[in-house]
């Protein structure tokens, strides 16, 4: 990877990494800041909602802004409005006004998913883009992995407060970097009546076909962690260890491999790594279901499973996020945002989906959702969506 295309990554990842903080650094917080607030669980958890809601929300908004005032507008925008209301929820007084910062908080953290990968995928050489997106999606592996950690050890010295004040301090510290590393336009976006828009975005089944199964493929990654804390602990026979250390196994496969996927996605061929992506993915998920049903599972096998699930992701996904965004220029900012939208409307559906049937499932539940979202993943993109013609010419 060439010293420029560093220079444009580094200071995109950090603030990345400072908008999942807002999530993950606050986290163990939480309770902390029921009992200083006095408000119930249900309401402490409100303040997590309310922030996914606002993030969700602002995903196509954030698309549509980036083509009409330009990247860096976008970024100054979310920064400025993320260290606010990180400020602002440090001292606010009560619930009504935490969740109100909170879901501005969320809208401003929306800004940083959906104009970093925008900005990789438009300014780089094609292969330094995988590269790129890779790097980010090893910051979102390690900032959910670290963050609770980082949050529980803060507690210890500090209060709940402190957390949002060090996550103002540290978009307040990365925003000169990153503003200096987006560039003021997107090259090529003069926008072609018709050509534009939503709905023609909609109508270019390379990129849907791409979002839709690399949307399924992170449903059942989230599928696997929002329900292993609840089934992994009775096969572990370890308490909530058993679930701590399959998600440094999971993380640690992903890095390395993701830490590849430029390389692997060039010696391949895209459409070949992201087939070939998808089949292991059907497979190892398939494996997982017979040794289930077959009583033959163990807390080892479960997290060799995750562990190369995982891994697949990390060559798999920054590849297929990259070629999903090989849309005319002048579309890249919205494929981003509603690449990203249906991640985590997939993430959200699959959740809810395995949750009914988790206190007698248990794993095989988990699974089955598993093997279901990865063979449907496989399946869109066994005959690789073919790129329209129009999407070259519109982008030069």
């Amino acid at each position: 990877m060439s010293n420029g295309s560093i220079r444009t990554i580094l200071p995109l990842a950090t603030i990345t990494a400072a908008s999942m903080l807002t999530m993950d650094l606050y986290l163990p917080a939480v309770p902390a800041m029921q009992r200083d607030l006095g408000i119930t669980v249900a309401q402490g958890q409100l303040t997590i909602a309310i922030f996914l809601l606002g993030l969700a929300a602002s995903q196509l908004v954030w698309g549509e802004m980036l083509h009409r005032i330009g990247p860096r507008r976008c970024v100054q925008t979310g920064l400025l409005v993320l260290i606010l209301t990180s400020f602002g929820c440090a001292l606010a007084p009560d619930l009504t006004m935490l969740l109100g910062l909170r879901l501005v908080q969320g809208i401003a953290a929306g800004a940083a998913t959906v104009v970093v990968p925008t900005v990789v995928r438009a300014t780089l050489p094609e292969q330094d883009g995988v590269r790129g997106i890779a790097a980010i999606a090893m910051i979102e592996a390690i900032v959910p992995a670290a963050g609770p950690v980082l949050g529980t050890a803060l507690l210890l010295i500090a209060d709940w407060r402190t957390t949002f004040a060090i996550i103002g301090v540290i978009a307040l510290v990365t925003a000169p970097f990153a503003l200096r590393a987006t560039p003021l336009a997107l090259p090529g976006t003069e926008e072609e009546a018709g050509r534009v828009g939503y709905r023609a975005l909609l109508r270019n089944w390379h990129f849907v076909g791409l979002a839709l199964a690399h949307s399924l493929s992170f449903g059942a990654l989230i599928a696997f962690v929002a329900s292993a804390p609840q089934v992994l602990p009775a096969i572990a026979g370890t308490g909530q260890s058993g679930f701590a250390l399959a998600q440094v196994c999971g993380v640690a496969g992903f890095i390395v491999a993701a830490s590849q996927a430029g390389r692997i996605s060039s010696r391949l061929g895209p459409r070949h790594a992201i087939q070939l992506g998808a089949l292991l993915h059907g497979l190892l998920c398939t494996a997982l279901c017979i040794a289930w049903w077959s009583a033959s599972l163990s807390f080892p096998l479960v997290l060799g499973f995750w562990a190369a699930f995982c891994a697949v992701l990390g060559v798999r996904g920054p590849t297929a996020f990259s070629e999903a965004l090989a849309v005319p220029q002048a579309q890249l900012g919205r494929a981003s945002a509603v690449m990203v939208l249906a991640l985590l409307a997939a993430g959200a559906v699959a959740t809810q989906a395995t949750a009914p049937f988790l206190p007698t499932g248990q794993l095989g539940a988990v699974a089955l959702t598993m093997t279901v979202l990865s063979w449907a993943s496989y399946a869109l993109v066994a005959r690789y969506p073919v790129k329209q013609a129009s999407v070259r010419q519109t982008a030069g």
